[in-house]
């Protein structure tokens, strides 16, 4: 049987003052606003129809969520990089959360459609949200 080490509390509190989680979802993030997403078939109607509302609700993150995340994370992973490390991990934090209920949602939903990318981010935004969490509330 194959066993995983569990972290204890001093290997994540040393990865709360390293940028490298936040610069680790914001290249996963840039990279998927470079790779796009598939446009819209034009068999689903007016742009105000219901049936497009459903198919780009589905259709998420976009590129503009994950270009602004991306760069949200890059500055943090900076902040920390930089030397404020409180600050660095109170706003990785904070754009990992905000993240995570924006796209947590549509990316279990995801799954169901095949696409295992979104919830692969929101996976990755969650960790960081308890990486940085954990060193900004208890430094």
């Amino acid at each position: 049987m194959i066993s995983l080490p569990i972290p204890n509390a001093d290997t994540i509190n040393r990865q709360g003052e390293s940028p490298f989680p936040a610069w680790l979802l914001s290249g996963a993030l840039l990279a998927k606003s470079i790779g796009g997403s598939k446009p819209l078939p034009s068999n689903l109607g007016s742009g105000g129809s219901y049936k497009t509302s459903v198919a780009m609700a589905l259709e998420k993150p976009s590129r503009a969520t994950c270009l602004t995340f991306g760069a949200a994370h890059l500055l943090g992973g900076y902040i920390t990089y930089d030397g404020d490390i409180t600050n660095g991990a109170g706003f990785s934090f904070a754009w990992s959360t905000l993240y995570v209920l924006v796209n947590g949602r549509s990316s279990l939903k995801s799954v169901f459609r095949g696409h295992f990318s979104p919830l692969a981010l929101a996976v990755l935004a969650t960790g960081n949200a308890g990486i940085y969490g954990r060193k900004f509330f208890w430094p």
